[in-house]
């Protein structure tokens, strides 16, 4: 089965707890996704990536999360769920609709196809559209549609919707009982891990692509780099032995990068993903060391930085990039081409980045939680609204 690949979910804000190393491990992950989708035939596996996005954003979010409730004793939900639609709604829209345009112009025979996906993506359900509509075949410019990626940010958006939830419910009921919140929350991360991932292993055989696209069968991915800030205190005491983190720092990366070599030849997600997924994990834990220690000082070089800040617009656009490029030039398909066009993609993603995503991140017009609420309600229902048209729109 030829596999979608992912993004990078959002950064999260710098100050508490910002790792220079992580920024670029984003980098990397975005690096193989480009490779995987461009069809360069050493990365076969490169779809790795997104494993690799989904262990950072939980491994972010759940830092963020944990630090807040034990500051506070609470969780400010709205407002955390204002700085995530303003991180992340107005760029999607923005490429939503870049896409829905690009589709009537090109392809009119498949806007309708478009139209329906960009809906989908709109209300964070991608995942399962695709699912719905049994799709066997995930290479994007062969599927139809230039939006068939953003099923792994609904796959994102509905692990940031549940486990703000959970987490809220946990440190509620544990500090009614005096108890640890973090111990708390390590048991239960602990034990959905284990059935997210013993349930990955047993349903790919059966039917890959709902393993590969359900969010239950990736929510263990999610719960490894939660389970890496959970334990941050024994990684902390881990790191009187420097030279043990540092090793398996180096050994997580190159286990990241040589996975993209073989587990295409696998049934994915399934046992193969434990790889990349611990590797990934190794890698940040590795962190604990001193972010500018062994492999993490590569990673935090400043030009790696910024690739990894630039990752989420450029996942955005390398997919309607390339649909784009093979439509109009179909004869010009073959990943030489297809490569470059995702290395020009950089260039709208940073237009992306620089004129929607931060004006709209750290702008004091829509620095309220009403006010970043609105923003993504907006920008979603303006996809919504682009998308029925296009579907309700009398066909020649």
């Amino acid at each position: 089965m030829t596999v979608l690949h992912d993004p990078p979910p959002a950064t999260t804000t710098p100050p508490a707890g910002h790792r220079g190393d992580v920024e670029g491990l984003r980098a990397v992950a975005i690096g193989l996704v480009l490779l995987f989708h461009a069809g360069v035939p050493v990365a076969r596996g490169g779809l790795v990536g997104v494993d690799a996005f989904f262990v950072v954003s939980g491994f972010l979010i759940t830092g963020l999360l944990l630090r807040e409730v034990q500051r506070t004793g609470t969780l400010a939900l709205p407002a955390f769920y204002a700085r995530r639609a303003r991180r992340i709604v107005p760029s999607a829209a923005a490429v939503l609709l870049a896409a829905l345009a690009a589709a009537a112009l090109l392809a009119p025979e498949r806007l309708a196809l478009t139209a329906a996906a960009a809906l989908a993506a709109a209300l964070q359900v991608a995942n399962w559209f695709l699912l719905s509509g049994g799709t066997a075949e995930l290479a994007p410019e062969l599927d139809g549609t230039p939006v068939v990626h953003f099923w792994s940010l609904a796959v994102e958006e509905q692990f940031y919707l549940a486990w703000p939830l959970v987490v809220l419910l946990v440190a509620r009921r544990t500090r009614r009982r005096g108890g640890d919140v973090r111990r708390a929350l390590l048991v239960v991360l602990a034990v959905a891990t284990a059935l997210s991932c013993a349930a990955s292993v047993l349903v790919t055989p059966r039917a890959d692509l709902l393993a590969y696209l359900g969010t239950g069968t990736r929510a263990w991915q999610f719960g490894v780099g939660g389970l890496l800030a959970l334990l941050a205190p024994e990684l902390a005491r881990a790191a009187r032995r420097p030279a043990a983190l540092r090793t398996a720092g180096w050994a997580g990366a190159v286990l990241l990068l040589s996975s993209a070599v073989w587990v295409g030849a696998f049934d994915y997600p399934g046992w193969v993903a434990l790889v990349p997924t611990l590797a990934t994990a190794a890698v940040i834990a590795s962190g604990a060391a001193g972010p500018g220690a062994g492999v993490g000082r590569l990673l935090s070089l400043r030009p790696v930085r910024w690739l990894g800040r630039l990752s989420y617009t450029w996942y955005l656009w390398h997919v309607p990039a390339t649909w784009i490029a093979v439509e109009l030039a179909p004869g010009l398909d073959r990943w030489p081409f297809l490569l470059l066009v995702e290395l020009l993609a950089a260039a709208p993603a940073l237009a992306t980045s620089l004129l929607v995503e931060r004006p709209l991140r750290h702008g004091r017009a829509v620095a309220s939680t009403r006010a970043g609420l609105l923003v993504g309600a907006l920008a979603s229902a303006l996809v919504v609204l682009a998308a029925l048209v296009a579907l309700l729109a009398p066909r020649a």
